[in-house]
């Protein structure tokens, strides 16, 4: 590989995270002494479907020494000074394919680049630097930016979701900002955290992606195996988020604007009984179906009479609203860069008062003082409003159709709305509470970095990181409510402070040595948190007035909580290519966390790389057709911190006593400690291979890997003479192993229109292999050596008694017809414990999202799909005691046994019909529709009449259509009692001036 390719290539994988801007850093290494010979090249960088322009692209004259290169602006514009017009220009950006044009004397010159999600050639982050695609030898993946365009995405994690191969993003429970929980290539740990780590700019971030705003991120990159992810040692075992947010480019100052507005639905609510069906199932399971009255209470008889029926869910629930409007500014000069933005989102949920409110601004600047010396800031402030509480979805679900929510008059809300059942709460209840919740966040990242002088390729950078996020809740309960009337109002209010701070000091050296290149990263780096929460609860106020503000309750009970930590860390990386064919990556980092034992502060993690780019080999066969071919292999080590601080202590709490009638103090003891306790250790191995067939026509990205998970945290059990019966030990063993793809071809291109398919399926298995050294199970907690962390064991459904079964002489000679027949599986001729076995899967068989674009000029179309395939759930709708012995609550309508409908899928409605609560299993597995979006690029002439540059318009639908034989709320949530995932449709336009 000749010097010239190289110093392209170390162009290519420069920081983006760990510099300036490429713009900065090139324009301070043009060559001196040049000025009279240089000439001035421009052009225009522009969308080869669409002629929009194509902002933030890399420009590279290719042979320069030392690299000469830039970057486009908001126009798709750049600049160059060159010795001469003779120079091959190399141009690049994220998500389109790289390209070069031969000035060959000109120097005014137009390229267009071809749309490529997954462009091997593409400058992507690793952590800590950049490196090209074709130059990694880890398992990294990246976000298409149509991921984060023109979709209603209030937070990261919808992005992310079945988007990219070997990652699991669920939503456990929806609503306005719902609950999503992401899990990189399957479960290693048993007990301990296996959420991912996340890095925003180059900063370790603890606080909840729903601060952060979609619109602001550039990149997010996706480190997946020991090789990529253990330049993050004690935190990388569940892999490493990295999310990048834009920068500024040169050129004058652009302004955009995007936004969007939209309603939503609630997509699917199983069909509950009527006041009428529930009163006859009442009556069957009470009186078995005799003297119905006698099996209702004075108000259900009363308002059955009346003909109330009491839609709860309705009356919980309305037409959601979303809009997100966002602003931003981008611009400077060769020496600074700069870029603003706000950002304004409302959610109302389908629930009723469910409201999530999120204003955002960002300042993102990189300012070179001189040709040596470089500052930056990427600075977030957000102010996140959580205020008023949701209507009880699950008790709406639950609330018998027989009661009304209102008083006589109608509209105000009863406060014990059933007088035969004053604990049953009214479900609508909750609007009635006065409710305040806002968060305010300040994420700063800055850095200054240092280029020595007259050491070629050796720089020093400082990042100082700072995450400030006060948040204060405060909710009271007044007496127009059956949770305050019956203490005399009750306030509950908490000051939480939490702020977490990072120094990272970074030497990295970058050098080409003919056909060899080196890039080393030293690390040495602090990092702290402290959280303080302050809370109080309060009860019997002698109004409500002033609700929890008030200061007078007769009781009230205080609680504090402060938890800190520190880490410190060394790492180092070395990344060789010798030719730009023979890739090697080696790793090590040592972590020391205040919170491990004091015999075990300090974890070292190392891993080791190898890539061969075979189609750079002269003797390549294939080279017309095979523009692509690299194999890697990587192991390594990993950990997962996993310890809580002061968990290796023991501690005390707090049993205070009368004394007479003086209260004394007193303690017992409830852990005990262990000096030994440390991280989970995670070893991996992972081969891949990346193939890019007739110029990047067909790409596809396969991995395969396995891993085992070491001194996994478990709590053993001890003898209770200590007053404590177990101690938490690092004693487990996990295994897990999988497999992904990633494929993107563009089918069809000619004659203005074009189909580009995305896909991604992986799937992954993991077991226990070990528990407690002694191969024996955990029944109890449901862990099973040699079987998946999570499954469904119990008693299998074999059908239901019918009238005619010999039931005397069977395992369950007390049941009767209409009962739940058990599978007696040992044939002992006796249900018991022995008889329990494992149905069905958690863990999905795989999992695959499929994006097909389609373009037609300035038409574009995009179907997003995703699935999740051979899961079986528990449905626990189908439960047969979830209305109580005595009825009091709602439940599914569907077909019970009876004598004159003997089906065998559910038993008779009897209390007695199901002893054992076997439940009932169903397939979970299904394919969803996730996005539609159709979008218009309007013409630069028609964009030019109201003074923009550019215009785009757009209508997006997301959870159009689900298929599943799942009968409950929803196959992906968690609660099939909670607020239902939303069907939401918006429109909207982003504008470029």
């Amino acid at each position: 590989m000749s010097v010239s390719r190289w110093r392209t290539a170390a162009l290519l994988a420069a920081p983006l995270l760990v510099t300036a801007p490429i713009g900065a850093r090139l324009a301070a290494q043009q060559p001196t002494g040049q000025a009279a010979t240089q000439v001035a090249v421009r052009g225009r960088v522009l969308v080869a479907e669409t002629g929009e322009p194509v902002v933030g692209a890399n420009v590279v004259a290719r042979g320069t020494n030392p690299v000469i290169g830039t970057q486009t602006n908001e126009r798709g514009e750049f600049s160059l000074r060159l010795p001469s017009a003779q120079y091959t220009l190399v141009v690049s950006r994220i998500g389109f394919a790289q390209d070069t044009i031969a000035l060959a004397g000109r120097t005014d010159v137009e390229l267009r680049l071809r749309r490529n999600a997954l462009s091997l050639s593409e400058v992507v982050v690793v952590g800590y630097g950049t490196q090209r695609r074709s130059d990694i030898t880890g398992s990294v993946t990246s976000i298409t930016p149509e991921r984060l365009e023109n979709k209603p995405n209030a937070s990261v994690e919808q992005a992310l979701q079945g988007a990219l191969p070997g990652v699991q993003v669920t939503t456990s429970s929806a609503g306005a900002e719902g609950n999503v929980n992401v899990q990189i290539r399957g479960r290693n740990s048993i007990s301990a955290s296996t959420n991912p780590l996340v890095v925003v700019d180059g900063i370790p971030y603890n606080g909840s992606l729903t601060d952060i705003n979609p619109s602001d991120i550039g990149s997010i990159e996706v480190l997946k195996d020991a090789s990529a992810t253990a330049i993050y040692g004690a935190r990388g075992s569940n892999g490493v988020i990295l999310i990048t947010s834009k920068r500024g480019t040169s050129g004058k100052p652009q302004v955009a604007y995007s936004g969007y507005t939209g309603r939503s639905e609630y997509a699917n609510i199983p069909r509950l009984m009527t006041a009428q069906e529930f009163a006859d199932f009442k009556c069957v399971r009470i009186n078995n179906g005799q003297n119905c009255n006698t099996a209702l209470t004075t108000t259900e008889q009363r308002n059955l009479a009346a003909g109330v029926n009491t839609p709860w869910v309705d009356l919980a629930t309305h037409s959601g609203s979303q809009q997100q409007h966002d602003f931003n500014v981008r611009g400077g000069s060769d020496d600074t860069k700069y870029y603003l933005g706000g950002s304004l989102l409302k959610i109302d949920g389908v629930a009723r008062n469910d409201l999530l409110d999120r204003a955002t601004v960002r300042a993102n600047l990189d300012q070179r003082l001189s040709k040596w010396l470089s500052v930056g800031t990427n600075t977030q402030v957000s102010q996140i409003d959580r205020s008023g509480r949701g209507a009880s979805f699950e008790n709406a679900f639950f609330a018998n159709p027989l009661i009304s929510p209102y008083e006589a008059d109608g509209t105000t809300l009863a406060v014990v709305p059933w007088p035969e059942d004053p604990v049953t709460n009214n479900a609508l209840e909750p609007l009635l509470a006065v409710d305040d919740d806002l968060t305010r966040r300040l994420f700063t990242s800055n850095f200054l970095q240092l280029t020595v002088p007259r050491v070629q390729g050796l720089s020093f950078r400082v990042n100082a990181g700072l995450d400030l996020a006060s948040s204060k809740t405060g909710t009271y309960w007044g007496r127009n409510t059956q949770t305050g009337r019956a203490v005399q109002g009750l306030a509950t209010v908490s000051n939480t402070l939490r702020n977490d701070w990072t120094l990272e000091n970074i030497l990295r050296y970058q050098r080409g040595f003919g056909a060899h290149n080196l890039d080393f990263t030293g690390l040495y780096s602090r990092q702290g948190s402290d959280l303080d929460v302050n809370g109080v609860r309060g009860q019997g106020f002698p109004n409500d007035v002033l609700g929890y503000r008030s200061t007078v309750p007769l009781l009230s009970v205080p609680t504090v909580s402060v938890t800190d930590y520190d880490l410190v860390s060394q790492m180092g990386r070395a990344n060789y290519g010798y030719d730009d064919r023979y890739l090697l990556t080696f790793t090590v980092r040592r972590d020391g966390y205040s919170g491990f034992g004091s015999n075990n502060k300090y974890g070292v993690f190392t891993s080791t790389a190898l890539g061969w780019n075979a189609a750079n080999e002269a003797f390549f066969p294939w080279k017309e057709t095979v523009n692509t071919l690299k194999v890697r292999l990587s192991y390594g080590q990993n950990g997962n911190q996993a310890i809580r601080p002061y968990r290796t202590l023991s501690q005390l709490d707090d049993r205070s006593y009368l004394n007479g009638d003086v209260a004394a103090p007193g303690y017992i003891p409830t852990t005990l400690g262990n000096p030994d306790l440390k991280w989970e250790t995670t070893t991996s191995r992972n081969v891949g291979v990346d193939l890019g067939l007739w110029n990047d026509r067909v790409r596809a990205t396969i991995d395969a890997y396995s891993a085992s998970t070491r001194d996994l945290l478990l709590a053993r059990a001890i003898s209770s003479v200590h007053g404590i019966t177990t101690i938490t030990q690092n004693i487990g063993r996990t295994a897990n192993k999988g497999i992904e793809l990633q494929l993107g071809t563009t089918n069809i291109d000619r004659g203005g229109f074009q189909w580009q398919t995305e896909l991604n399926i992986s799937a992954n298995r993991n077991r226990i292999v070990d528990l407690y050294g002694d191969k024996q199970d955990d029944i109890v907690n449901g862990w099973f050596i040699g079987r998946p962390i999570d499954v469904n064991y119990g008693y299998q459904f074999a059908g239901i008694w019918q009238t005619g079964d010999d039931i005397a002489n069977s395992a369950q000679p007390t049941a009767k017809p209409g009962d739940v027949k058990i599978a007696d599986l040992n044939g002992d001729k006796k249900i018991d414990p022995l008889d329990r076995t494992f149905i069905g899967s958690l863990q999905p068989d795989y999992i695959a999202g499929l994006a097909n674009t389609f373009r037609y000029k300035r038409l574009s179309l995009n179907a997003y799909l995703n699935t999740v395939q051979g899961v079986t759930r528990s449905n626990i709708l189908l439960g047969t005691n979830q209305v109580f012995s005595d009825v009091r609550r709602n439940t599914v309508y569907r077909q019970y046994w009876t004598a004159a409908n003997p089906i065998n899928t559910y038993p008779a409605n009897s209390n007695t019909s199901n002893p054992l609560s076997v439940p009932f299993y169903e397939d979970a597995s299904f394919v969803r529709l996730r996005d539609l979006s159709l979008q218009y690029d309007v013409p630069t002439t028609l964009a030019g009449r109201i003074g923009a540059r550019t215009l785009r318009v757009y209508v997006n639908g997301r959870n159009l259509w689900t298929s599943t034989k799942w009968t409950g709320l929803d196959p992906e949530l968690s609660n099939q009692r909670s607020i239902p995932l939303e069907r939401i449709v918006t429109g909207g336009l982003n504008v470029g001036f």
